[in-house]
């Protein structure tokens, strides 16, 4: 479904309607999926409504992507250090823009752990334990420790600790005192450090190569 609003107030009314995550009403709808925001509009602009999107704690996680003139620089500097997912230049084609859509909220399902049941990270963690404790390590890193050139920071290393017990962003966001959207920069970083693609395979490489004990 996709809802169309002529200004960013009445744009920021529809998603606030949305219930929270811990309603118990599932007749009112979910966050929208995706948001996409022209930054040049009447009244209230495009950066202004990322502003108050990252600032409601119902919102912060929705993906953005704002829609700019051809050139300005500016407008993508800007939109990037309030937190746009992605830009997109006018004028674009409509399987462009459905394209970075759907790579959009796909990210945010990986960095959210979506795509990843709480359940089976948890399974994948006790079968990383079992390797480790009852088979001496043979089934991670071949039984050793493996050497990497990768550096992570500090922040970064407290997020993972807390990743690999199996804490989901929201806890990691409540037990480190960042926001859930500070939670996904730090494992985009860390995906792309790695060359990981999910939480799975990241708790993985931090077992193997020593990082974390669990």
């Amino acid at each position: 479904q996709v809802t169309a609003c002529a200004d960013a107030d009445t744009a920021l009314k529809v998603c606030r309607s949305s219930r929270a995550e811990s309603s118990d009403d599932e007749s009112s709808p979910s966050p929208p999926d995706a948001i996409v925001s022209d930054i040049r509009m009447p009244g209230k602009n495009g950066l202004e409504l990322l502003s108050d999107i990252r600032s409601d704690e119902r919102l912060v996680e929705v993906p953005v992507i704002l829609l700019t003139a051809k050139g300005l620089t500016e407008d993508r500097i800007a939109g990037f250090k309030a937190g746009a997912d992605a830009y997109l230049p006018k004028p674009f084609d409509p399987e462009e823009l459905l394209t970075v859509i759907d790579n959009s909220i796909q990210r945010h399902e990986t960095l959210s752990g979506g795509s990843v049941e709480v359940d089976d990270l948890k399974r994948d963690l006790d079968e990383i334990k079992f390797l480790l404790l009852e088979k001496g390590g043979g089934g991670v890193g071949g039984g050793w420790v493996e050497a990497t050139n990768v550096y992570l920071a500090p922040n970064e290393r407290e997020v993972l600790e807390l990743l690999c017990k199996g804490l989901m962003n929201k806890e990691i966001a409540e037990e480190l005192f960042m926001s859930t959207r500070r939670v996904e920069q730090h494992l985009t970083s860390m995906y792309r450090k790695t060359g990981k693609s999910n939480r799975t395979e990241l708790v993985r490489w931090a077992v193997s190569i020593g990082i974390v004990a669990i």
